[in-house]
């Protein structure tokens, strides 16, 4: 358990101290690389991030949208899965798989007191 943060296990979340403190860590031992590959490979492999891009030349094309703002946005009520066609709603697959890598890689830094 020597390096590991320790963690109140009570429903009340975790104190500002503790959470920068598990942020530092997740940086310097590289899990938010992880994380971060992670999250890409399982958007990948569900065709979200090419159907993302698709979607952003599509609009520029047109005219849709001239501006990054105006593009963000567009994206953003895709995303909540406000906007109709495409559906651009992060895959169950990807969340999940984002989950169980965070999970992971907080058992490696953190012991939760309970």
């Amino acid at each position: 358990m020597a390096g590991k943060i320790q963690v109140n296990g009570t429903t009340s979340g975790t104190t500002p101290d503790v959470h920068s403190q598990i942020t530092t860590a997740l940086l310097q031992n590289g899990g938010v690389k992880r994380i971060q590959e992670t999250l890409q490979q399982r958007l990948d492999e569900d065709g979200w991030t090419q159907s993302l891009r698709d979607y952003v030349v599509r609009l520029y094309r047109s005219g849709d949208a001239t501006t990054v703002d105006e593009a963000y946005g567009k994206v953003m009520q895709h995303v909540g899965g406000a906007g109709g066609e495409p559906d651009l709603t992060v895959p169950k697959s990807a969340r999940e798989g984002g989950a169980e890598v965070l999970k992971k890689e907080l058992e490696r830094i953190c012991v939760v007191e309970r």
